[in-house]
């Protein structure tokens, strides 16, 4: 959805409180890199850009505050906030978000658990990649038995 809207003021100039014209100038890819980065860490400039993005359109800054809040609740482990979050974004009329929230719907319980729990499964998803790329590295060129032999003794 911000890649949408943000395609559109690639045609669009709005002047920022320095009087230049940046926004042209941005890919959409850099805009929602903007829009994911902890306010804190933008610089003057950034600071300056994002702010014309938000005020450029009511549903940029919609789309803003609930992209922050969710990664807020990503960030220190809110799963409690889930609810209410899910809530805002049914009420803020904007499909892809809530396409998105629908997606979470379907799997609650799950991002309910990521959201709040401290383990994750991270390391068996590092193993079972490094298998993987063995298993690419020897296709076709041995059997089982080495096979085996290169995956005991990569791990």
């Amino acid at each position: 959805m911000v890649y949408r809207f943000l395609e559109t003021l690639k045609t669009t100039e709005i002047v920022t409180s320095a009087g230049t014209h940046r926004l042209p100038q941005y890919t959409s890819t850099a805009a929602v890199w903007l829009f994911m980065r902890r306010p804190e860490h933008l610089d003057e400039i950034q600071r300056e850009d994002l702010a014309a993005f938000r005020l450029a359109h009511t549903s940029l800054n919609t789309t803003y505050q609930l992209v922050q809040s969710f990664l807020q609740m990503m960030r220190h482990r809110q799963g409690a906030r889930l609810d209410v979050w899910l809530t805002q974004v049914h009420e803020s009329g904007l499909p892809e978000l809530q396409s998105f929230a629908s997606g979470v719907e379907q799997d609650k319980a799950a991002v309910q658990a990521g959201l709040t729990l401290p383990i994750n499964n991270g390391q068996v998803e590092g193993q079972v990649t490094k298998i993987k790329l063995i298993k690419r590295i020897m296709f076709g060129k041995a059997g089982f038995p080495l096979l085996r032999q290169r995956v005991l003794h990569a791990l």
